[in-house]
Order: structure tokens, then sequence, then C-alpha cells
């Protein structure tokens, strides 16, 4: 309302005036022009006066400091140097398993994992690859080799070629050569020492193409056996209930995963984790526990005391109480349950009795029990 008031009795003035620049004007006073021009500054004089300046908004708002994150201060693990060093060889197949085996193996930085595979290679097509030649160039750049993983065979079904001599995909003939180039791959492995591990292939979604490498496997499990490597079967693990190959299946977080690519021959990225979760196990039982993480050491830190020079120190409450028998039952002195028959030495019975269950009291807590909340003298 005032402001209101305010604005009606400027305007009342300012008509008031503009009255008066008239009557001055035909008075002989100024012309009509000029009093024109004093009414307009008059005019802007008044809107000046009721001008105000325009609200600042506020474009930032404050958060409140409850609601803002604390910031958290990283905790730097001492990291443990690479002491095992695992080499993987093979087809593409060997490429997606030295990837899960990084994946299931990620507790164990002392394990360094070599992908060493090399896609559309075999133990046929040495005229393509030679595996026997790959290895040796392996063994002569790296000092330390501590374990071989091997998963090769998707793509040895073709016919060997033995100078003029050609052999059909796993005839009798085909798979006793098959087998002497089994024994070539592994034998400069054995020699070295290095620890072997032959991965078998899994089921394929081909009947045609599943039955070859049930027959390969066969091959590889025993020659693996009299080098003395560790044959790992991993195709109960892409295989339905009834045996058949799955595409799908359970993940290692138990939920239902993709575990093969369309193309019905390769893992997906969790086949790939499954297939070395089934080696995860012999790998470690081989290679052994882990090495302790290096201790960073640190300054003692002086715990804050209370007690004054000279002072006895207050005696700590401890950790816990007597050990009580969850099974024992409460009696007198005398041996008899409380609340029995009148014990020997009063002629009555226990006066607890009356106290608990006539006059609603509780029994004074004992020593170390779960209600005995007494801070310790």
């Amino acid at each position: 309302m005032t402001k209101r008031f305010l604005l009606l009795a400027l305007l009342a003035l300012a008509a008031f005036g503009l009255a008066q620049l008239a009557v001055h004007a035909r008075s002989g006073g100024d012309t009509p022009g000029e009093a024109l021009r004093q009414y307009n500054e008059m005019q802007d004089r008044v809107r000046a006066n009721n001008a105000r300046p325009a609200p600042v908004r506020r474009t930032k708002v404050r958060a409140s400091p409850f609601s803002m994150p604390k910031p958290i201060a990283p905790v730097l693990a001492p990291t443990v140097p690479p002491s095992l060093f695992v080499h993987v060889i093979g087809d593409s197949l060997a490429d997606q398993l030295a990837k899960g085996l990084t994946d299931v193996l990620d507790d164990r930085p002392d394990i360094a994992i070599a992908d060493d595979a090399k896609a559309d290679t075999g133990l046929v097509r040495t005229d393509f690859y030679d595996w026997n030649k790959a290895v040796a160039d392996l063994l002569a750049a790296n000092a330390q080799i501590d374990a071989v993983v091997v998963l090769v065979g998707s793509n040895d079904r073709q016919t060997i070629r033995d100078g003029d001599t050609r052999l059909d995909p796993q005839s009798e003939e085909w798979e006793t050569a098959y087998a002497k180039r089994i024994d070539a791959l592994l034998a400069p492995l054995k020699a070295r020492g290095i620890k072997i591990f032959w991965v078998g292939l899994p089921p394929m979604r081909s009947d045609d193409l599943s039955a070859g490498m049930v027959r390969l496997n066969s091959l590889y499990r025993k020659q693996v056996a009299e080098a003395g490597g560790i044959y790992v079967d991993i195709w109960d693990g892409f295989v339905n209930g009834d045996g058949s190959y799955a595409a799908s299946g359970t993940g290692l977080d138990g939920q239902p995963a993709r575990l093969r690519r369309p193309d019905g021959v390769h893992f997906s990225d969790e086949g790939a984790r499954i297939a070395a979760h089934f080696l995860e196990g012999d790998l470690r039982r081989v290679l052994g526990d882990a090495p302790p993480a290096p201790v960073i050491a640190t300054a003692p830190v002086a715990e804050p005391t209370t007690d004054a020079p000279g002072e006895t120190p207050a005696p700590e409450k401890p950790e816990y109480g007597p050990v009580l028998p969850l099974d024992a039952y409460e009696t007198t002195p005398g041996g008899a349950l409380l609340g029995g028959a009148a014990t020997k030495s009063t002629g009555s019975a226990d006066p607890s009795v009356t106290k608990v269950l006539q006059q609603g009291g509780s029994l004074p807590a004992r020593e170390g029990r779960a209600d005995d909340f007494r801070w310790p003298n």
C-alpha cells in the first residue's frame, strides 16, 4: 500500500507541475516546447525514483556438505612382480583361452600369461605354419618358461601330405602320423623340464566336426600322458544335459550366459573364462601358491595415554571374559539346581526362587555372561 500511495502522490505532483508549466507558458514564461521538455525530465525523474534493481538469481546452488561424497584416499597395494611365466600356444581357440586365463588369474599378479597363439594354424599344414620351429624359437628367446598351455586341432581335419604320400583325415595311417607330430611338439618342452598342459577341444555345433574333435582328443590324452604332461578335458563345460553341443549355459557368476560364438566353433568371452576355469585348478596346483606381498615398513605410532606421570595406569578391559559352556546348568554351591529342594546349609529353598518367580526381580549378572554389562574394576 505504501508504494502504491507514493506512486499516486508522485503522479499527482507531476500533473500539478505540468499544469503550472502550462500556466507559466500562457503568462509569457517559457515556450510550449520548453514546458514539454521540462515535463519529460520530470517524468524521467519519477520513473528513476520508482525503479528497483532486478533481483539477483543464484545460478550456482551450494551443495550441502552432508550430501557430498567424502573423498576416499587411494590405498596403494604393494605390487608383486611376475615370477612365473606361462605361454599359451595353438590356434584361435588358444588365443581366446589366453584371454580367459588372464581374467581368472587376476588375483595372481605373480603369474604372467603370454599369448603366443596364431590363428588358422595346426599340426597338419606345416607348410603354412610350423609349430615345431615356432616352439624352438620360443625356447631360444625366453630364458624362463615355467609352463606351456597347448590348445590346437580345430583346423586339423585335413589331408596330411608327407612327400608324395597323402593320408586321408583321421584314417588309421593319418592318426599314426598325427600322433608323431604331437610327440615332436612336446619333446623339446619335456627336455627342458617345462610343465605341459594340453587343453582338449570343445564340442562343435556340427555333429560331424564334433565327432572329429572326439577322436583328436583321444590322441591328445594318450600322447600327453606318455610325455608326462597334464591333459585338461573341457568337453563337459560346453554340452547340455544330454551331452549335445550347447551354445549357452551357466557363466562363472552362476548367471545364464552365451558360451560360444555364432560360428559354432569359437568361444564367447564368458566361454573363454569357462575353458580357463577348467585349467585354472591344475595350473594353480602345479605352480604353487603366490609369494607373500612385500611389507611396507611404517613408523610405529605411539598410543595416546591419559595417565599422569607417576599414576598407576587404568586397567584395560579384557577382550573376553571366562569361557562358559553353553550346555552347563546353573547350580548352587552345594550342587543342587537353583529353585530345587531345600539346601543342607540353610534348610530352606533358595531365596532366588522367591525373588524371581514371586517378586518379579532379576538375578545378578554373572561375570562373563552376555548380560554382564559391568566395567571391570
